[in-house]
């Protein structure tokens, strides 16, 4: 869904003086997830942190795998 989309679906009300934006929960988690991505994106150190893991070449059996997570 795009951002016009989304904010089509919003309704501004007035609580007193001040106008309040009302969002459906599902529409607020859809901005949240978009938010999380772009900050994500523009974290220096987080991309530095994904080359480095892409740059290893190191594998894991399943059973590796379960010791680490302790599955």
């Amino acid at each position: 869904m795009t951002t016009a989309k989304l904010l089509e679906q919003s309704k501004v009300q007035k609580i007193g003086k001040k106008p309040v934006v009302v969002l459906p929960l599902s529409i607020w988690k859809e901005i949240e997830d978009r938010l999380e991505d772009v900050q994500a994106n523009e974290s220096k150190s987080f991309k530095k942190k994904i080359a480095k893991a892409r740059m290893e070449k190191k594998f894991y059996s399943s059973s590796q795998v379960k010791e680490l997570l302790r599955i």
